[in-house]
């Protein structure tokens, strides 16, 4: 059986991730930046959007994304963090798709072949090479409305990115005294804005709210009793583990 064959749009930290990891079953090219290179070796090297492949992988900041799903031919999925935006913009054999996987660092630094190994993966219809596409990287498809996974995703991705910044800008120039735990909380704000600043924007009014209650959760803890804050954060956290 010949291997799949699939055109990646964007060789970043997913897109790079993706090629590792299907290096040995599947054959890429890509499409990027004159610039950009293939570091890693995992692709035959340059494409073209009207090539003869099974699947076309836009794996690109989501406003260039946006601009770029015109031009894709055949069976196209997406790996943004948001789908709503691409499924308006879409027509023809079109699957939003997210893999819940990634890390601050973008690039061949942010690569790495188990990214997606015992994660979800989000597609926004059925569709079986999309499907296999996920599969064969380690990742358990799960089929979502895309409106609610952009509801979801601004509390459970987009906030925590818009906290630990907001947190790390408004530190800037100071001189806090801290132990290890700032580090990790600040961990996501090493990550770049290409990426999060069309999220920030076309998900803002799902994003909006939550930040105003986390607001009033602080704002309660500063002025009362902060016990329940911090019953209700240790019984989360307990289930995070």
């Amino acid at each position: 059986m010949s291997p799949r064959r699939a055109l990646i749009v964007g060789l970043g930290a997913i897109g790079n991730s993706i090629a590792l990891a299907l290096r040995d079953s599947w054959e890429f090219t890509f499409i990027d930046k004159p610039d950009v290179t293939d570091f890693l070796g995992v692709t035959k090297g340059r494409g073209h959007f009207d090539d003869d492949v099974d699947i076309t992988i836009l794996a690109t900041p989501e406003d260039a994304a946006l601009e770029l799903l015109p031009q894709t031919r055949g069976v196209v999925t997406s790996v943004c963090s948001l789908m709503g935006p691409l499924r308006r913009a879409a027509t023809g054999e079109f699957v939003a798709g997210h893999p819940m996987a990634g890390t601050e660092k973008s690039g061949v630094a942010g690569a790495n072949a188990r990214m997606f190994v015992d994660t979800i993966w989000y597609l926004d219809r059925e569709h079986p090479m999309a499907r296999q596409l996920a599969e064969d990287c380690g990742a358990t498809v799960e089929i979502i409305d895309t409106e609610e996974h952009d509801r979801r995703v601004a509390l459970g991705s987009h906030l925590p990115q818009v906290l630990s910044t907001a947190l790390a800008a408004y530190l800037h120039g100071k001189d806090p005294i801290s132990g290890p735990g700032l580090k990790t909380f600040l961990r996501l704000a090493g990550s770049g804005i290409e990426m999060w600043k069309p999220l920030i924007a076309d998900n803002r009014d799902n994003i909006a709210p939550h930040a105003e209650g986390v607001a009033r959760v602080v704002r309660e803890m500063l002025e009362g009793d902060p016990a329940e804050a911090f019953r209700k954060a240790n019984e989360l956290y307990e289930t995070l583990k």
